[in-house]
């Protein structure tokens, strides 16, 4: 199966911080397990009672890795496992093999790797499939978790964009828990954007953590789950190793889905679009409706460009949708790039809605 991105090539650059999928909801365990065998790779299970039913018992670690899933409080509606023949695959050998078998599934779930548990990987093969992961079409997500802040660190140093990572001592299926809250509430509904920070994660123990570690784990760009105030749970903060946010991440792939398939039904649904300015509008209108969708749930949001600029879109100037599209114009175009049937550049501007986590209030009072 070829990727559309040889035809559709979508660019994304991620400011930092100051293949076609239908859904962007299902997280991939991996099971060691006969029940899903070599031949079929990847099965979809709707329910952990469904896994049951197919041969999985109550004991064992992907019917437990599953329940945490689905438990979550915006609860998913299906999750993947993955076979991974431990005695003749490494665990990225497994990953490749999966991601080759189905391309349903959007987001990778490791067990947690505990000073007190026996995972059958180690940090060497996180990060293997972290590298990976980066690199996956189509566009993919990890979420991890370790006792180790050195892996972490690691992470951190090597700035994955695509890997996030919780520290723990205590929860071997967070980040199962973690990304079934996300899975969840991914819905695609208006207003449905979200952010991962001070969500509570069902069935998941805090760690007691104090000040000096929370602040190395900060630094290296990780998570983890504490107790505030005595009263609230809370998953802190929602960052990849990179230290972009998650949220940011997944819709920004969604958008890159989206955008592609619609530039996709366009080539395939017309006769020809004319290497003409009226071509280039064709292009540029079917993209607009999966902006619209981006602004629909909260992703985007009216604004002001206050990066470089970027050809007519000036530093400062208003972006009304929350996005600003152009093209270079079709004159431009080289001898070759005609020959070629190269349309000109598209360049998006996006101005992203963002989320409020931290609050100052100041209350003044006068008698």
């Amino acid at each position: 199966m070829l990727s559309n991105k040889d035809i559709v090539n979508i660019i994304i650059n991620l400011s930092p911080r100051s293949a076609v999928r239908s859904g962007f909801n299902i997280a991939l365990i991996i099971s060691t397990a006969s029940i899903v065998s070599a031949a079929s790779r990847v099965k979809i299970y709707s329910s952990a009672e469904a896994m049951i039913e197919d041969g999985f018992t109550a004991a064992m670690p992907e019917y437990q890795e599953a329940l945490h899933y689905f438990a979550a409080s915006t609860r998913p509606s299906r999750i993947a496992v993955g076979h991974w023949d431990s005695d003749k695959e490494t665990l990225l050998d497994a990953v490749m093999a999966c991601r080759k078998a189905n391309w349903d599934w959007y987001a990778l779930s490791l067990k947690a790797i505990l000073a007190t548990s026996t995972v059958e990987y180690d940090n060497e093969d996180v990060l293997n499939v972290a590298a990976f992961i980066e690199t996956c079409v189509p566009s993919t997500a990890m979420a991890c978790a370790t006792s180790d802040i050195e892996l972490i660190q690691v992470l951190e140093e090597k700035k994955f964009n695509h890997t996030l990572c919780v520290y723990t001592e205590v929860s071997l299926y967070i980040a199962a828990a973690l990304l079934g809250w996300a899975m969840g509430a991914n819905t695609g509904a208006d207003n449905s954007a979200f952010a991962l920070a001070y969500k509570e994660l069902v069935n998941i123990k805090v760690d007691d953590l104090d000040d000096e570690i929370v602040n190395d784990i900060k630094r290296a760009n990780g998570n983890y789950y504490i107790n505030r105030g005595g009263q609230y749970d809370c998953f802190e903060t929602g960052v990849m190793s990179s230290g972009a946010w998650f949220d940011e991440i997944i819709n920004l792939h969604m958008l890159e889905n989206r955008i592609q398939a619609a530039v996709m039904e366009l080539l395939k649904s017309r006769p020809k679009v004319p290497g003409t300015e009226s071509g280039v509008l064709m292009i540029t209108t079917a993209i607009l409706p999966e902006l619209d969708t981006a602004q629909r749930i909260g992703f985007i949001a009216p604004g002001i460009w206050d990066a470089p600029p970027i050809r007519n879109l000036a530093t400062g100037d208003a972006v009304p949708n929350g996005y600003f599209i152009q093209s270079d114009p079709v004159d431009s175009l080289t001898q070759a790039d005609r020959e070629a049937r190269q349309a000109p550049p598209i360049f998006i501007a996006l101005k992203l809605a963002g989320a409020l986590q931290h609050v100052v209030i100041q209350i003044d009072v006068n008698r």
